[in-house]
């Protein structure tokens, strides 16, 4: 009783320092009614009980309660704390170290000031650019982040609105800013908040700098002055800076593409007729070919509806309730020649997120109002951006005419062939090439979790290819060390739907994605072919590749432990064959080594094992190679045509599980070269179509016909069989079913 009694002394003695330290009128009051309710002990439960409950001024209501759960709730603002790592923060609103509040991001923006004096020359000048998007908090956190920054005498960047978080990061590397703050929670649900940073390379920070900060946050007192400014008074800051359109005029030139002179078919494709019913998610409008509109209820175009015709391309789109509509269609409006047809019921930044029940672009059911409206209007293509717009979800049609939401990888395939083509054509038509030494040599750029076929396309096109640990921190700590050398980094993504097009952004950009895929559309509709053919096409010339996604979740109080035997017995003794199919080599990430599993050594344990991964067991590792990467809690099983990866959630009993099958373009049988306007010389191609007035295609390939088309088809229903029988195999393997 006496050391529970202690615990209970130790708490509140935690709870009232953070309380009296919190300026925050809203955190503030709910801590001390937590607190009151645990001073208070039975007695408080007797009032709460007969006064039905307060509501705490952050919107809570808290019931009546026994002592213990007061002590557990109010234990809940402390353990565990929030993990500051290089992904920055992010959590639930509320008071206490354990949620986003404003004392937190104080104090963590306040040790992050006092590393950016000490090792950024020049910090107090660059400066720091803080930006915020559309989540209830997010606006709140931003200030005190930035009255932080002034009060340490820094320099401030904000900006006049929302940011997406693709504008806060260009404008970090666009204004020479010694650092970038973004409040933002991303996709996550409507009550998390976020912080992100980005360093003074306008990249992500990554270990072992985010553990230095970390320590210095876990080892500020709480009574540690922190000094605050505001704009009206910056102190010792030597400015404090408002951006607004001029600055967003810098990143829509950066980002923008030049429009390809590739001639329309001579056949135009036309565009349907037809009249487009009102409708409750959101209405477009419809030209009949006199120009005048069929619906009474337009959404926001880009391009006039009246100059509507085969040279227009219609694209379908979904702010999701973010920060990057507005921008996104200023860039497509900037392209010209496209008509743009919003979701308007997902057109405003809203941080309720009301049409969704989860703002993320990848779960299911997110995107059905934008494919019904991209069917409603007979749309060219379907693009969608998440709320900080930093990811771009892609919808296309299918042969038979259905919307199908494109998975990252395939997008990312579709984006690399088409950028890689335009460079050597653009390389072509000015006499420069990299062996020459007149361009630098270039290099694309996905994760270890991402599709093997980016390898392929990089390979036709003679440039550099690498896989970095997931995360775009990762991708650019990387690219900057080969762009240090003398290379360029041309594109990179991650399967996740994070797309980076620009090096002008040194992360993933939705929107720059955005005008990507609109200009490769343009392309490929021009030469007469389709989106879907266009894929159909990369399948047959590199491969069929086909990406799926397990998570596995275990259940029980001993989940977690359950989960680390079960990967350090697969690291241990992975399997010689699973399902059939021989494994060829096992990468084991977190020992920083790839092998061939040889023999198996016997476990030393007897009896009969509860899983199919015998404890104690091991296998040798034959052929052993270094895994030049930091180490991290992954594993990979290669067989011959297949890749299996294996990691832990890292918030729940969860193992996730990619697999990916990679075919031999072979087995399509291999196009022959007046199939394939892009193979060796795509440019020779493109410049003699337009010679003669024929359509061209920029990359991509021609695919000759149906019959061919239905043979990708075909594989790919194979290769999907393939690996939904690995993935139950995986799963029995991991959970012993």
């Amino acid at each position: 009783m006496g050391e529970r009694t202690d615990g209970i002394a130790r708490l509140l003695q935690r709870a009232r320092a953070w309380r009296d330290a919190d300026s925050d009128p809203a955190t503030r009051a709910e801590l001390d009614e937590r607190i009151r309710r645990v001073e208070g002990g039975s007695g408080a439960q007797a009032e709460a009980a007969a006064d039905g409950g307060d509501v705490t001024q952050a919107g809570q209501a808290i019931k009546a309660e026994s002592a213990s759960e007061a002590e557990a709730v109010l234990r809940s603002c402390f353990d565990p704390p929030l993990s500051f790592g290089t992904a920055g923060l992010r959590g639930l609103a509320g008071p206490g170290p354990a949620h986003m509040n404003a004392l937190l991001i104080q104090r963590v923006t306040a040790v992050i000031a006092d590393v950016l004096i000490a090792e950024v020359p020049d910090a107090v000048r660059r400066g720091v650019v803080i930006g915020y998007d559309a989540r209830h908090g997010s606006q709140a956190l931003a200030e005190a982040a930035a009255r932080t920054v002034a009060g340490a005498g820094i320099g401030v960047h904000t900006f006049d609105g929302y940011s997406p978080t693709p504008l806060a990061a260009f404008a970090t590397l666009e204004l020479e800013a010694a650092a970038g703050l973004v409040l933002t929670a991303s996709h996550n649900p409507p009550e998390y908040l976020g912080y992100k940073v980005y360093w003074s390379n306008a990249a992500q920070l990554v270990s072992p700098l985010d553990e230095r900060i970390a320590r210095a946050l876990a080892a500020l007192p709480l009574d540690a002055r922190l000094p605050t400014t505001t704009p009206e008074q910056p102190g010792d800051a030597p400015y404090w800076q408002v951006h607004g359109d001029a600055l967003r005029r810098r990143y829509l030139e950066a980002i923008a593409r030049p429009r390809r002179t590739i001639p329309q078919p001579q056949k135009a494709i036309p565009r349907p007729q037809k009249t487009i019913p009102r409708s409750g998610e959101g209405a477009a409008t419809a030209t009949d070919p006199s120009g005048s509109e069929t619906s009474a209820e337009p959404v926001a175009s880009s391009g006039s509806a009246a100059s509507a015709g085969p040279a227009t391309l219609r694209i379908a789109y979904s702010a999701m309730h973010g920060v990057g509509g507005e921008l996104l269609k200023t860039a497509l409006a900037n392209q010209g020649d496209i008509e743009l047809h919003e979701v308007a019921d997902q057109a405003a930044p809203d941080g309720d997120f009301p049409t969704v029940n989860f703002p993320n672009p990848e779960e299911p059911g997110a995107l059905d109002r934008l494919t019904r409206m991209a069917a409603m209007v007979e749309a060219d293509l379907a693009l969608a951006t998440d709320p900080d717009a930093d990811r771009l979800a892609v919808a296309i049609p299918d042969a038979a005419g259905d919307w199908q939401v494109l998975m990252g990888d395939q997008i990312g395939a579709l984006m690399a062939d088409y950028l890689l083509a335009c460079r050597a054509a653009d390389a072509e038509r000015g006499g420069a090439s990299p062996a020459a030494g007149a361009m630098p040599a270039g290099f694309v750029v996905n994760t270890v979790v991402s599709s093997r076929l980016l390898g392929r396309i990089a390979e036709h096109y003679g440039v550099g290819f690498e896989q970095t640990l997931t995360g775009f921190k990762w991708i650019w700590h990387r690219a900057l060390q080969r762009e240090a050398a003398g290379e360029q980094l041309i594109f990179a993504y991650e399967d996740a739907i994070g797309f980076c097009p620009t090096r002008q952004v040194r992360d993933k950009d939705g929107i720059a994605a955005g005008v990507v895929m609109a200009e490769l559309a343009r392309d490929t509709l021009a030469s007469g072919r389709s989106l879907h053919q266009r894929l159909m096409g990369l399948y047959a010339r590199f491969g069929v590749a086909v990406n799926r996604q397990v998570s596995l979740k275990l259940e029980g109080a001993d989940a977690h432990e359950r989960m680390t035997r079960q990967l350090a017995g697969l690291r241990a003794c992975p399997p010689a064959s699973l399902d059939g199919l021989p494994v060829r080599r096992v990468f084991d990430y977190a020992g920083a080594e790839s092998f061939q599993p040889g023999e198996a050594v016997p476990a030393d344990a007897e009896g009969p094992q509860a899983n199919r991964i015998p404890s104690g067991s091991r296998r040798e590792r034959l052929d052993a190679e270094p895994i030049a990467l930091p180490n991290t809690d992954l594993i990979q099983l290669a067989f011959d045509e297949c890749l299996v990866s294996i990691r832990p959630s890292g918030t729940e009993p969860k193992l996730k599980v990619y697999l990916e099958y990679l075919g031999d373009p072979g087995q399509i049988g291999a196009p022959d070269q007046a199939d394939e306007p892009g193979q060796g010389d795509e440019s020779d191609q493109t410049h003699e179509a337009a010679r003669s007035g024929e359509p061209a295609q920029i990359g991509g390939v021609d695919m000759a016909g149906e019959a061919k088309e239905h043979a990708v088809s075909e594989q790919i229903r194979a290769a999907d069989r393939r690996l939904q029988s690995l993935a139950a195999a995986v799963e029995s393997l991991l959970t012993g079913d």
